[in-house]
């Protein structure tokens, strides 16, 4: 089980980095006592995005909560205090092409939460196109009506049953 995920977003400028959040809230952000971070929370299974912005680079992480040693070695980062699993990290230009990616998939298909909630093999085969061709609109919307089509493929013995009759 993938376990919710808290991050801390600088709210004030004493840290030498920022730090944006993209994914599926599980709860309204939330401002810490002191005032130096707002908190983020996403859920477990869920998958989102964080762009950093360092002293002269940026970064940006595709990431999900760590279950096990399936997923690989634990990636800590800045801000975030759970254990994550590391699906893509994009340098350069490739922050560009993830950024317009999430554009499409969040903005354009009216719904900013369905594409986090998506299993991580899309996931995968999106950082893959990100990061060999960055990623075409036209393969964009493919992989995503394969996936969307897919999870509405899975019913229950019940919705069978109603379909037959």
């Amino acid at each position: 089980m993938r376990y919710n995920v808290t991050v801390s977003v600088p709210y004030s400028k004493k840290l030498p980095y920022t730090l944006f959040a993209k994914g599926s809230l599980i709860s309204i952000p939330s401002v810490d006592d002191g005032a130096d971070f707002v908190r983020f929370k996403f859920g477990g299974g869920t998958v989102f995005v964080l762009f950093y912005t360092f002293r002269g680079f940026r970064r940006a992480y595709i990431v999900t909560g760590w279950q096990n040693e399936n997923d690989g070695e634990p990636v800590i980062l800045p801000g975030v205090s759970e254990r994550l699993c590391l699906i893509f990290t994009a340098r350069g230009r490739r922050i560009d092409h993830l950024k317009r990616v999430l554009h499409i998939l969040t903005d354009e298909q009216g719904d900013d939460h369905k594409a986090f909630s998506l299993p991580l093999i899309f996931w995968y085969r999106l950082s893959a196109l990100i990061q060999h061709d960055g990623a075409h609109r036209s393969d964009i919307e493919i992989l995503w009506e394969q996936f969307t089509k897919q999870k509405l493929l899975r019913l229950t013995k019940n919705d069978k049953r109603k379909l037959i009759k």
